[in-house]
């Protein structure tokens, strides 16, 4: 892989059970995921018999080069390098599967893998962590909250335009409105590469907000989920795809109160205590 980077974080000395998979999100890096790999490494049921894996985009953390161009990201460049990551854990794997979780980008990068295959994908199980199998950004869904799409304008703009003004407002947004958490906050910008296109949306979102590029919420999937969000991740979701989750009785659902989008990190036994129960069940 030139741009991602697969790292096994947690190896027992007997795998045989299903390696697990942690996939990251804007603006973190790998190590969002430590709680989860030192509940491991102290004797988790969840991990006992499991190898664990991180798979770093290039984030300003852990791996600040290389950094795919534009073109290459309107290629799928990273999108392919997930499905290699897959494919080689897979290949490894005692049991031929994996279990795959992701949050942010990370989960919406392993939904875009599911889509893509129609369901038929080697997971045992998938932990989705804020955003749901699909998107739609249209008002019947949304109603004015549909408009929060708009943020991938401030998100692009400080990347594109490197005004140190536009850094520093994209990091004060970040922080003191949304409530992330990070000791190099103030150069999150450079992080944003992610949302190349959102020069676009301008254009698209008075298209989308009427529907024009409505997709049916992505259903066709036949292994159990896992879906945790914070009450202001609604806007990555859809309301057919919580209620298929919430009626599936080998899925989970779990909505939190009072975390904000960076509940992984920030709450991390949150997610390791419904992790427990759906990894055993």
């Amino acid at each position: 892989m030139k741009y991602c980077l697969l790292e096994p974080v947690f190896t027992p000395q007997n795998p045989t059970r299903s390696p697990m998979l942690f996939l990251h999100g804007f603006p973190d890096s790998p190590e969002m995921w430590s709680a989860y790999v030192q509940a491991a490494k102290e004797g988790a049921e969840w991990g006992n018999g499991r190898s664990l894996y991180t798979l770093a985009f290039p984030n300003r953390q852990t791996r600040p080069a290389p950094v795919p161009s534009w073109r290459e990201l309107r290629r799928g460049v990273l999108a392919e390098e997930v499905a290699e990551a897959i494919a080689q854990l897979a290949t490894e794997s005692p049991t031929g599967k994996i279990i795959a979780v992701g949050h942010d980008l990370g989960a919406t990068h392993l939904w875009q893998y599911v889509r893509q295959r129609g369901g038929q994908v080697p997971f045992e199980k998938l932990v989705a962590l804020s955003v749901g199998s699909s998107f739609r950004y249209d008002m019947w869904e949304h109603g004015l909250n549909a408009f929060t799409w708009l943020y991938q304008i401030p998100y692009i703009l400080p990347y594109t335009l490197r005004l140190p003004a536009l850094q520093k407002l994209l990091a004060y947004l970040l922080v003191n409105v949304a409530g992330y958490r990070s000791e190099r906050s103030a150069d999150v910008w450079r992080d944003t590469y992610h949302y190349w296109d959102g020069w676009l949306w301008p254009l698209r979102l008075p298209f989308y907000l009427l529907g024009a590029a409505y997709q049916p919420t992505f259903l066709n999937f036949d292994f159990p989920v896992l879906y945790m969000r914070s009450k202001i991740d609604r806007i990555a979701t859809t309301r057919a795809f919580e209620t298929a989750v919430k009626t599936r009785p080998e899925c989970r659902y779990a909505l939190l109160d009072g975390v904000n989008h960076w509940f992984p990190e920030q709450n991390p036994q949150l997610v390791l205590a419904e992790l427990a129960t759906f990894l055993c069940d």
